[in-house]
């Protein structure tokens, strides 16, 4: 696996860090297979509750590495876009994965956050944001449309028409205009946020997280469900988690008055 993004399982969660800080996390095929795998390793393992990208040194990611697109200008107009097709078509999985991933994902947003390094924050179910931050949607600015998914995420998190407004100025948002919008959860002084997560994570542990991601999964895909379809799916999981002991474990909590310990186990 690449180096070039660190990924790591501690307290109780799972850490993908962009490591390329001298060209500020630039993304390439590389590092989104990594994050592929990644998710595959984590999707099933009980002691995984949650899922943080992070950026290392001062920048979350600029998006997509321009340089190694201008060196594959000699392939030509049909060869640039053969070319373009493959390696844009190579991200699907990761956030295919991502998507359907049953465990809260954060995004920790230092910097920069630009281009294909949003998707990651738009595809997010928390994003905490350094108070100096910027979210920047750059792919138009060099001739290109939103892509690896943000314009999938983008309207679920701020609605169709600010989508589009967002998308067709090449906006740039500071961290308390992402907030307004609601990109971001919440905005911290830059020193603040590891503390800021650290608070964040404690509150998964008050929740079975297997029930806790299959209402994730229900929510997302609510949007493609008519009522009748979605009762069902909610029969579904809900049938599913009644024969996981985390189900005895919460309903015995409670007739006793104590705080349960739910395992995430699968049965």
């Amino acid at each position: 696996m690449t180096d070039q993004i660190l990924f790591e399982k501690r307290d109780g969660g799972a850490f993908a860090t962009f490591n390329r800080p001298e060209v500020r996390n630039a993304l390439n095929p590389e590092i989104i297979g990594g994050i592929a795998d990644f998710l595959n390793d984590i999707r099933e393992d009980p002691e995984v509750r949650y899922l943080v990208f992070q950026g290392k040194g001062d920048h979350f990611s600029a998006g997509g590495d321009l340089a190694s697109y201008a060196e594959k200008f000699p392939l030509g107009r049909r060869g640039l876009q053969s070319y373009m097709r493959r390696r844009v078509r190579s991200n699907a999985e990761a956030f295919f994965l991502l998507e359907s991933l049953p465990m809260p994902v954060i995004s920790v947003v230092r910097g920069a956050a630009a281009g294909g390094g949003l998707s990651f924050v738009l595809g997010s179910d928390f994003v905490l944001a350094a108070d100096n931050c910027m979210m920047i949607f750059a792919q138009p600015k060099v001739g290109l449309p939103l892509d690896i998914a943000a314009t999938y995420f983008l309207p679920r998190v701020v609605g169709i028409k600010q989508a589009r407004k967002l998308a067709m100025t090449g906006a740039t948002l500071t961290a308390q205009e992402a907030q307004a919008l609601g990109i971001v959860d919440e905005v911290h002084p830059a020193e603040g946020l590891d503390e800021a997560l650290a608070k964040l994570v404690k509150r998964f542990a008050a929740v079975a997280p297997r029930a806790a991601g299959r209402t994730k999964l229900l929510l997302n895909q609510s949007f493609d469900n008519s009522i009748t379809q979605q009762f069902e799916a909610e029969v579904l999981a809900i049938s599913a988690c009644v024969g996981e002991p985390d189900f005895a474990e919460g309903v015995t909590a409670f007739l006793e008055k104590r705080k349960a310990q739910f395992s995430g186990k699968a049965g």
